[in-house]
């Protein structure tokens, strides 16, 4: 292993650390367990096939609680250090700026594959003892959340490198948003009379990631088999748009100025 995956490893294990002691995450993690619980009880007012609405309304429940943690945990990487002063400590190291960041990013990624692996086990639990197991469709449709929220902590981290946490939460929330009503919007737009609506949307369309292709929860739902190629193509599509992304989070971070 060479010095700068050691460097890397040893901040995202720091990183880690210190987000699994953040008593907040406790308290997200404890209101999705009882959203979860929730979800039982919508069957009582569901129409149509009430066991699908559940399993639904638990998915739906795990892709938002993930968002919420990617957002509040990403938008505060950088400004945490810079709060505890803690950054000029780290700065005057002599470790590139470049993986202190590529660390912090990685310990954030690592919480998130907790928080989804304990959220998917409870809800594996609490739907095998009300319906059965459920199929492999929704492990599937966990690990295309997880891309999705590779894709997201990135922005999060990218915007956290020069703007407040408040900015941060509202920028990255702009992109969940816009993301997963990407196709939507471009439709919109396209059907437009209004030539600059029509460009701005195609602008949209363009720059920020489509979340919307991670989401397969309703195929999953519904047992219906998830294509091998769709897998294939959203992880690359997140992998390849995260690196870039990371790129110039990275860049930013570097030429910041924090004195």
């Amino acid at each position: 292993m060479t010095r700068a995956l050691k460097r890397i490893q040893a901040v995202a294990a720091n990183t880690f650390r210190e987000a699994v002691r953040d008593k907040v995450l406790y308290s997200i993690l404890f209101f999705a367990a009882l959203f979860l619980l929730a979800a039982l009880a919508s069957r009582e007012v569901a129409l149509g096939d009430r066991e699908k609405v559940v399993r639904g309304v638990g998915l739906g429940g795990i892709s938002v609680v993930g968002a919420i943690i990617a957002i509040f945990l990403g938008v505060g990487l950088v400004y945490k250090e810079i709060e505890r002063k803690t950054i000029y400590t780290l700065a005057s190291k002599p470790v590139p700026r470049w993986q202190i960041l590529l660390g912090k990013y990685f310990g954030l990624w690592a919480t998130l594959a907790v928080e989804v692996g304990i959220l998917t086990a409870m809800y594996t639990l609490i739907i095998g003892i009300e319906q059965g197991w459920p199929g492999s469709g929704v492990y599937v449709a966990m690990g295309m959340l997880m891309l999705e929220l590779t894709l997201v902590t990135a922005f999060a981290t990218l915007f956290s490198t020069f703007a407040s946490p408040l900015s941060a939460s509202a920028y990255t929330l702009c992109v969940y948003v816009i993301g997963h009503f990407a196709d939507d919007l471009y439709t919109f737009g396209k059907a437009s009379d209004n030539e600059a609506f029509k460009q701005m949307t195609l602008v949209l369309y363009r720059i920020v990631p489509n979340l919307g292709m991670f989401n397969v929860r309703t195929e999953a739902v519904h047992g219906v088999p998830i294509p091998g190629s769709e897998i294939a193509w959203a992880t690359a599509y997140a992998l390849g748009y995260t690196t870039a992304v990371l790129a110039l989070a990275m860049v930013i971070f570097e030429r910041r100025d924090f004195k």
